[in-house]
């Protein structure tokens, strides 16, 4: 048997995320879906980010995410609570014409994650 069982193919193909360093502000920018699969990988980059920023704002862009799940969804609420402990502000990119918004406003997020439209306007604030 080669290959995933049942086709899905492995998280690495799932979720990409690249990290590049824009005003002073870390910037982690991910494609893909995030989920119960993916999420460890997300986690893991955003704590070493949010541990790295020296208190500067770490800046998560999700304008290229095409899911979020539930488990997608707490860890955000997460990596903020981190951020907000180390004094490293996450700010959260997210296209409002994307299906991702749907699920944050769902659950009351967008009134505690600091939510931008663009990457310029979070790199802004």
């Amino acid at each position: 048997m080669n290959g995933p069982l049942g086709g899905v193919p492995p998280a690495e193909q799932l979720m990409t995320i690249e990290r590049d360093d824009r005003d002073g502000c870390l910037v982690l920018v991910v494609e893909g879906e995030v989920d119960l699969s993916t999420g460890g990988r997300l986690m893991e980059a955003g704590n070493a980010a949010l541990h790295e920023s020296a208190q500067q704002p770490v800046i998560l862009d999700l304008t290229k995410v095409d899911f979020l799940s539930s488990s997608g969804l707490g860890l955000l609420v997460a990596l903020h609570d981190d951020g907000r402990e180390l004094g490293a502000p996450l700010r959260v990119v997210v296209d409002p014409t994307r299906p991702v918004i749907r699920p944050i406003r769902t659950m009351g997020l967008d009134e505690v994650l600091s939510l931008f439209r663009t990457l310029d306007e979070a790199l802004a604030a």
